[in-house]
């Protein structure tokens, strides 16, 4: 496709086009000077949502009353920049009217930020960010529950079946999920289906990464290294 429209270049090596001939006509292809690579990015002018921001700012709370700041502009200021660093941001943004990917971005990071540092949830946090684009993955990376974020197993949605071995099975292409004691032992007592649908869970599907990631079965077979077996 041929488009046409203005461009500029700004003093951070960015490349800013604005598009005038397409659905939004706003929409602004960017691309950031980075050496012999190139960052490309198509900004289709929607804005962050009610929910995003409202899961974003229980998020910044949490890790103000984790760190003991007890000033959230403060929390909410060094937050902002730290993302901006690991993102490359030459521009600041703000969350009353960032686009939607940056706000999707930003999210993302917040959420791994609480799981590596240990950030607790307060419950109503959990409920109201559960459901955020990451939640599952870093349930499953950092062992915490799915359904509650308190410490967790991974549990199988599909049974290994009797006479199968786990660690010497492929595991790639099942789905698992993190369950702490008590939601396993729910998830077995009500059984999968009903367990999954009253929690509105879905599990996670193992791609290579993820059963590298968290050792499941012959995983190092799927990456083309030697199986070590512990048995």
């Amino acid at each position: 496709m041929q488009t046409f429209g203005e461009f500029q270049l700004t003093p951070e090596d960015q490349l800013i086009v604005d598009l005038s001939d397409v659905d939004p006509p706003t929409r602004r292809l960017i691309k950031q000077n980075l050496g012999r690579l190139a960052e490309v990015r198509f900004d289709d002018g929607r804005h962050i949502t009610t929910d995003q921001r409202n899961k974003i700012y229980a998020l910044m709370g949490e890790i103000d009353r984790w760190c003991g700041n007890y000033i959230p502009e403060l929390t909410k200021s060094q937050l902002k920049r730290m993302f901006a660093v690991r993102e490359g941001l030459y521009e600041g943004f703000s969350l009353s009217d960032c686009s939607l990917e940056l706000a999707s971005r930003y999210l993302e990071y917040l959420l791994g930020f609480c799981f590596a540092n240990e950030v607790p949830f307060a419950s109503r946090t959990v409920d109201a960010i559960r459901e955020s684009y990451g939640w599952d993955y870093y349930c499953l990376k950092y062992h915490r529950c799915m359904v509650c974020g308190n410490p967790a197993d991974i549990a199988h949605v599909h049974a290994v079946g009797i006479g199968r071995n786990r660690q010497h099975i492929s595991h790639i292409g099942n789905y698992v999920m993190a369950l702490c004691r008590g939601h396993h032992q729910e998830q077995h007592r009500v059984g999968i289906y009903t367990f999954m649908r009253n929690n509105q869970l879905k599990g996670v599907k193992v791609t290579k990464d993820i059963a590298a990631m968290l050792k499941l079965g012959d995983w190092r077979a799927e990456r083309g290294e030697d199986i070590i077996s512990t048995d």
